[in-house]
């Protein structure tokens, strides 16, 4: 019996899926804030927690426009707020100042890095608030105990990054320039320093959240002004509204400040991820 042909069957035609129409990623966040809010409103208005303990967001927002009006105990919103800032522009500003000099000599010199490194080591794990009450006692409760907290709070975070970014540039890199005959200061400001710029921008993003958390537990201590310290008031009068304010603002202010980091990193280090 002659062999039969083998014949495949023809593919039947595929038609084209029409792409879905992607949500633009704001939409997303804006989104879950919604659902972040609905259920409050329903944990709130189905009595699930006393209102006492847990305000409804009416309530909180009539608390925002009373003291937006009003102000809360001779102070205003907005001067609160920007004391606080000012507290951590102080602290951490100096700490960038310092820090990412100190950062890049250590990751220079084997000798100031040996010298200085279990310094840093050892300030960096320490929580911060463990020495506030000697600051309290050396510099007083005004704004220099705390500009001092934050300052050491940020100030090992970014020695730390600002000297593991020079450790990390590739020696391939160096040695090419001097191939080329550049000189060592052309050497540091062309392709030490943007080497190691990317890490050092992450470190000040870390030290940024790190003395904003901060900033607001020295509040809570020892402060007359600030978000912190209306918390802590808000607290003694059981103004559960005022203290979810606050924490709303302080969210916000969060992100605000975590997001114009990383714009200026993107604006400064635009070459991150093209090694």
């Amino acid at each position: 019996m002659p062999d039969l042909p083998m014949t495949l069957p023809a593919a039947a035609p595929t038609i084209p899926r029409r792409p879905r129409a992607a949500l633009p990623r704001p939409a997303y966040g804006a989104a879950s804030v919604a659902a972040m809010l609905l259920v409050w409103w329903a944990i709130s208005g189905g009595r699930l927690i006393a209102a006492d303990l847990l305000p409804s967001p009416a309530q909180v927002w009539a608390a925002a426009v009373e003291i937006l009006r009003d102000g809360y105990r001779g102070t205003t919103l907005l001067g609160n707020i920007l004391s606080t800032l000012g507290r951590l522009a102080g602290g951490f500003g100096l700490a960038v100042i310092t820090g990412v000099p100190l950062g890049l000599w250590m990751g220079r010199n084997r000798l100031v890095g040996a010298a200085i490194d279990w310094i840093i080591q050892f300030l960096r794990p320490l929580p911060p608030l463990s020495y506030m009450i000697l600051l309290i006692l050396w510099l007083g409760t005004g704004d220099a105990s705390k500009t001092a907290l934050l300052f050491l709070t940020a100030f090992p975070i970014v020695v730390a990054a600002s000297a593991a970014g020079i450790n990390g540039v590739r020696r391939q890199r160096i040695q090419a320039a001097e191939a080329l005959g550049a000189s060592p200061s052309q050497i540091f400001r062309h392709v030490v320093l943007p080497s190691a710029a990317p890490m050092i921008f992450t470190g000040l993003q870390i030290a940024l959240a790190a003395a904003f958390s901060t900033v607001v537990s020295a509040e809570l201590m020892a402060a007359s002004d600030g978000l912190g310290w209306m918390v802590i008031s808000a607290s003694h009068f059981l103004r559960n509204d005022v203290i979810i304010l606050c924490i709303l603002v302080l969210g916000l202010l969060g992100v605000a400040l975590a997001w114009g980091l990383r714009a200026l990193d993107r604006r400064i280090v635009h070459w991150r991820g093209r090694d």
